[in-house]
């Protein structure tokens, strides 16, 4: 006797979500069932309702708000959700590549406001009175400092999350909540280290490699994060090639 094989329980519900969203049946942010109530819909699991919603956030279709829910997007329908390949790999990713292993220490953290640091309030599109997540962090390889990063978050679209995960990778955290981020720019630029940084690499003469990078998510400015390479422990390498698509492709490298 012949069968139709089933699909598999995640993808009819990413094909029921997509269905609906395409046609108009959702509109644009509205609020979806919890996963608990998905799990009921559809006689599964919490597991297999995740794993759709986590897909459908990776496809543009809903954006996922921790603490608050999932909401309908369209970021499907644009290059929003394109991300910029020389950022597709975390530090910690690329420590670990080069034979290193990686370590990250908080060395701060805080919830400011937007009028505490009016330029990035301004690049982040925050009012005055809006928050915004601050932290720094310092990256290691083989227990060396060898990146400090300062990073900002914008509040309303990541109102609540463990910070025991700036110990480990932020980007392995925040694509486990389903947050795909696109590069709105990167910039390179040769600086002298602070008086901070100077204490942690032993020296205010040696210039270090900043590197600015401004991401988007659900098509709004998201988080803007600085590293300071520290000396000659890291270089980067920018490879150009191009993918079957004929898109740019760029890779980053470290040194030790």
């Amino acid at each position: 006797m012949n069968t139709m094989a089933r699909k598999a329980k995640y993808i009819e519900i990413e094909n029921f979500f997509i269905t609906n969203i395409e046609s108009g049946n959702y509109e644009l942010n509205q609020l979806l069932p919890s996963e608990l109530e998905l799990c009921q819909q559809f006689s599964t699991s919490r597991m297999t309702v995740n794993k759709a919603m986590t897909n459908l956030s990776t496809k543009g279709y809903i954006r996922r708000v921790p603490g608050n829910g999932s909401f309908v997007d369209d970021a499907y329908a644009n290059d929003a959700i394109k991300t910029d390949p020389i950022q597709q790999h975390s530090l910690s990713d690329e420590i670990r590549a080069f034979g290193m292993k990686p370590g990250s220490e908080l060395l701060e953290y805080k919830i400011i406001k937007g009028k505490d640091n009016k330029k990035i309030a301004k690049e982040l599109n925050v009012k005055d009175d809006d928050f915004i997540h601050y932290f720094v962090r310092l990256r290691t390889g083989n227990g060396k400092p060898v990146v400090v990063s300062y990073s900002y978050i914008n509040y309303s679209l990541l109102p609540n999350f463990d910070i025991r995960c700036l110990d480990d990778s932020f980007n392995s955290y925040i694509r486990q909540l389903g947050i795909i981020r696109s590069s709105g720019y990167t910039e390179f630029s040769a600086v002298l280290p602070n008086e901070e940084q100077a204490k942690i690499i032993g020296s205010s003469n040696k210039a270090l490699l900043k590197q600015k990078i401004f991401w988007r998510y659900a098509n709004k400015p998201f988080e803007i994060t600085t590293h300071y390479y520290l000396g000659e422990r890291m270089s980067i390498v920018i490879n150009r090639d191009h993918n079957d698509t004929g898109d740019d492709v760029y890779g980053k490298a470290l040194s030790k």
